[in-house]
Parts: C-alpha cells; structure tokens; sequence
C-alpha cells in the first residue's frame, strides 16, 4: 500500500527525493493540498505563502541536492523571525513585525534545502492566551500550548516537521494533546538567535514530528554534525525508570494509566525497567520553575507592558507583575534549588538510561480559551534536560495521550536513540 506523501516522515519525504522516488515540487503540492483542505477548521497557520513554498519546491526539483533536508517542507512557530514573512509573537502589538533577517534555526534549515511552509500560530508571547488554533482530532478541544500550530499542523499532516520553543511546558504539552512527538534539548544546544525571549535560563529551541528519528536528523543539521549510527539495542537494552514525580496524584486517572501502559510494553519486549522514587526536593521545583520564570520574563518585557497595556493580556500581565514582585533572593535561591536538584538528577541517572515521566494531567481539555496545565514538564525545564514526549494510544474521550522520556543533560544524541527504539515498540501495540 502507497502511503501518501504527506504522511510520510521528514526522514522518509527526504529519501524518497534523494534516490529520486519523488520531487520537492510533488511533496509541497501534497502538503498544500492537505493545508487547503483542512487551515480553515484546524487553524494552524498565521502566515501561509503557497505561491512562494510551490516556487521554492520547484525551484529544488532543477538543484543538486543542497543539504540533508534537501526539498523537506518544515513550519516555523511564530516567535522565530524570517525576513520574508510577518513574525508577530502571538501579539496584536506586533501586527506585520517584519525582521531583517531569518533566525539561525532558519537560515540553517534553508541552507540545508528545507522549504518553509509559513509560520505557526503561538500563544501570545509563547505564555498562555490562546490563537485560533483547534486540536485536529477534535475541533472543540484545545492544542495545547505554546507551540499550539506547530503541533497541530504536524499531526493533521500539514507538515512532516516544525519548529517550536518550550520555556515551561510549550513543546511536550501540545505533542501530548495533539498526538505527535516533541524533542525538548538540553537547554542551549540550539542557536537561539531570532528566537523571541521570554525567560533566557528557560527558553529552549525544540520540534515536533510524527516519528523522533526526523529529530535524529533535523539535530544533525542544526548543529553541523554528522548522522549518527543507530546503535543496536538488540543485545544491550537501555534501562528505563519510571519516576512517577510529586504530582502523580493531580494527574487524571488515564494519565495514569497510559504510563504504566507504557510501561508494560517496555517489559514486554524485555526492556531493562525499574521504578526510581523522586527525592523530596523535587516536590518544591514546580515552584521554584515559575519564580524564575516570572523574575526573567519580567526582566525582559517589563518596559513594554509599561508602555502598551492596554494591548497586553491579563496573563501576561499578570506573569510580569508577579516577576517584579520576586526578590533578587528569592530568584537565587530558586536557581540555588534547580542546582542542587540537579546534583541529584546526575546520581539518579547512574541507574538508569532514561526516565519515563507523565507529559500532561490527560487528555486535551474541552474549550479553545485555554491550553492546558503545562504542571508536568515544568521542572524538567528548570533542570535543562533533554526531554522526548511521544504518544501512546488515546483516553475516553478518543483524545490522544502520551509519556515522555528525561535523559541526561548533554546526552541528547542517546535519549534520541532510545526515543527512536521505544516509539517503535509502541508502534507495535494494538
């Protein structure tokens, strides 16, 4: 059975141009065709140029291969800049914002031979007023958020990979809702230049895909280095610990349920498991997250919601007010906190490859006016640590669910690996 081009892996879409089983030009007509067909009700996009995506593609029909992404279309959230098309952050304030020059992540995807599609619906300034943007499996239900169109033109097809940011929970809490994979890397490994600030310490470069081995390859280009081996987990298997985290108890019960589904299907295939009890200390790192949140935002973007308040959402607002009411030692004894967290996170994994966390309360809430409660990835922000949400099988509601997997910091190339084998375990699952 032929699958379709537009649902076809960045990996696969980039293979098939290569050994000339497809044209850059025939992918984005399967793409636009899948985009016209369905924007209007799902609401992904806030800039879309199709006349310029289909000149590019055909333009890469006549060009010897340029890079590893050569004729792969990809989405761009809207706080990351390009100099052809509008960047406005979610924000009536920055309506028609044209940027002088593209964000590294960007130029390094074109300069690869990807082809930009337009840019993605995000929450206004990547916080928590929602866009227009509807969970595709289920049009009254959110997306979640921040990267809400990213996610959702990902898994309605639109797009085999686009880029999104995390600074609380921004990437794995859309993939959760929507059903896709998300790749949070260790806080700083991607250029951030062009990228909107909301809170530096935090903000992380991430994407989502329908399958983690386009992360694999989008890694590569991003950081200029060459496609790793896939390491071969037939006679070694990693070892993966669930840790069930201090807000286990505020999840619902089919959160529950699909990470200890989860869990099955590693055991059943003979994975090495355990279970690692999270230390006491953990249960204050929540907070400790939207401290410095709120301190850092309010560093930045105090002087505007001075200046513009009226344009500005009581959200967001309300995040700068709290930040400017934090003390300078009440932000340092929360990094003083992420610290010594963090001195414990590096004995934890002396026991284990991977950890296998929730990555939301359950499935997408009801309603477009909100984006969900980011509670399960906040502290795993704060850490820095790569993180990779994938989804697992669908709640009551028919809504997809999901977990995510916590490597070591730094060792984002590993965590990949072991994401690549686990998604192929539950693609295995009935």
């Amino acid at each position: 059975m032929t699958v379709e081009l537009h649902h076809q892996s960045a990996s696969e879409i980039a293979r098939m141009i290569r050994d000339g089983r497809t044209t850059p030009s025939a992918v984005m007509a399967a793409h636009l065709d899948r985009i016209a067909a369905r924007e209007a009700a799902v609401g992904a996009f806030v800039h879309l140029d199709a006349e310029r995506a289909m000149e590019r593609a055909r333009a890469a029909d006549h060009q010897s291969p340029k890079g590893l992404l050569h004729g792969v279309p990809f989405a761009i959230k809207d706080i990351i800049d390009t100099h052809d098309m509008p960047t406005e952050w979610g924000s009536d304030l920055f309506m028609d914002r044209r940027p002088d020059r593209n964000a590294s992540c960007v130029q390094v995807f074109l300069d690869a031979g990807a082809i930009p599609l337009g840019k993605t619906v995000t929450t206004e300034f990547a916080y928590f007023r929602p866009g227009k943007t509807a969970n595709p499996h289920n049009l009254g239900h959110t997306p979640g958020g921040s990267s809400s169109g990213s996610a959702a033109a990902v898994a309605d097809h639109m797009a085999p990979l686009a880029f999104g940011s995390q600074t609380a929970a921004s990437l794995v809490r859309p993939a959760a809702y929507c059903g896709v994979c998300a790749f949070k890397p260790t806080t700083g490994s991607f250029d951030l230049a062009g990228v909107m600030p909301l809170a530096p310490s935090l903000d992380t470069l991430g994407l989502l895909a329908r399958d983690p081995k386009d992360f694999i390859l989008a890694r590569a280009v991003l950081t200029g280095s060459a496609l790793p081996l896939s390491p071969d987990f037939s006679d070694t298997m990693p070892l993966i610990s669930l840790m069930r985290g201090p807000h286990w108890g505020d999840g619902s019960m089919e959160m529950r349920d699909v990470v200890s589904r989860a869990m099955r299907v590693l055991m059943d295939h003979r994975t090495e498991t355990g279970e690692i009890a999270h230390p006491p200390l953990f249960a204050e790192l929540t907070d400790a997250q939207k401290i410095v949140m709120g301190y850092e935002a309010a560093r930045i973007h105090g002087g505007m919601c001075a200046s513009h308040g009226d344009a500005i959402s009581q959200q967001f607002a309300q995040l700068i007010r709290s930040g400017q009411e934090t003390t300078e030692a009440e932000y340092q004894a929360a990094l003083a906190l992420r610290d010594q967290a963090n001195a414990m996170v590096d004995l934890i994994f002396t026991e284990c490859d991977a950890l296998l966390v929730p990555s939301a309360p359950g499935e997408a809430p009801e309603g477009l006016d909100a984006t969900g409660d980011p509670l399960f990835s906040r502290m795993w922000n704060l850490l820095q640590l790569p993180c990779v949400a994938l989804p697992l099988g669908s709640g009551p509601r028919g809504l997809p669910l999901g977990i995510q997997l916590i490597g070591r910091k730094n060792e984002d190339g590993k965590l990949l690996a072991i994401a690549k084998w686990v998604h192929g375990l539950f693609s295995l699952t009935p």
